[in-house]
C-alpha cells in the first residue's frame, strides 16, 4: 500500500502543481489582458480626443464663417437702408430748397449775401442760376450759368485765387458727404439699423 498511498500523494502533488500553474498561466493571462485593454483603452481614449478636437475645431471655423456671413449681410442691408435714407434726405432737401428759393427770404438773403461778397471782395466775379440773374443783373459783375441750378452764388475773386462755392448744390453735396462719413462711421460701430 505504500506505493499506493506514494502513487496517490504522487498524483496530488502532480495535480496541486498543476493547478498551481494553472492559476499562474491565468494570472499572466489575466494581467496580460488587463494591459493591453488599458492601452487599448488609453488608444481609444486618445483617438476619441483627437477626432473630438479636429471636430471642435471644424465646428468653430463653421461657426466663425456662419457669422462672417451673417455680419456680411448684415452691413449689406445696413448699406441698403442708408443709401435709402440718403436719397430719401437728398430729395426731401431738394424739395425744401426748392421751396425756399421761391420765397421773398430768399431773393433777400441772395442780394444781401452777393453785395456782401462784392463788398468784401471787390472786382470779384459773381455766377448765380439764370432766374436769379434776372433779379439781381442790376449788381456789377454777376452773371449767370446752369452750373447752379438750385440756387445760392458762386464768386471768383479778380486775381482767380479764392473761389467760393456758396450754390445750394454744393452746401447738399456737402451735408450729404458729411452725412455719409456719419453713417459710415457708425456702420463700423454697429448702430445703424
Amino acid at each position: 500500500m505504500n506505493i499506493e498511498r506514494k502513487l496517490k500523494n504522487f498524483a496530488k502533488m502532480a495535480e496541486n502543481e498543476a493547478e498551481k500553474n494553472r492559476r499562474e498561466i491565468i494570472n499572466k493571462t489575466d494581467s496580460n489582458i488587463a494591459g493591453s485593454l488599458e492601452k487599448i483603452k488609453k488608444k481609444a481614449v486618445e483617438e476619441a480626443e483627437k477626432a473630438l478636437a479636429s471636430e471642435l475645431s471644424e465646428l468653430k471655423q463653421m461657426q466663425k464663417r456662419e457669422l462672417a456671413r451673417y455680419e456680411s449681410e448684415a452691413r449689406k442691408k445696413l448699406i441698403l437702408k442708408r443709401e435709402e435714407m440718403l436719397k430719401e434726405l437728398k430729395e426731401l432737401a431738394e424739395k425744401s430748397l426748392l421751396e425756399y428759393i421761391g420765397s421773398y427770404e430768399y431773393n433777400e438773403w441772395l442780394y444781401k449775401a452777393v453785395e456782401a461778397e462784392l463788398h468784401a471782395n471787390p472786382g470779384a466775379a459773381i455766377t448765380v442760376r439764370p432766374k436769379d440773374y434776372e433779379r439781381l443783373e442790376s449788381i456789377i459783375n454777376i452773371t449767370f450759368s446752369n452750373e447752379v441750378v438750385i440756387g445760392g452764388y458762386k464768386l471768383v475773386s479778380a486775381n482767380g485765387k479764392k473761389v467760393v462755392d456758396n450754390s445750394f448744390e454744393a452746401k447738399l453735396s456737402e451735408l450729404i458727404e458729411n452725412f455719409q462719413g456719419f453713417a459710415l462711421l457708425e456702420l463700423d460701430r454697429g448702430l445703424l439699423l
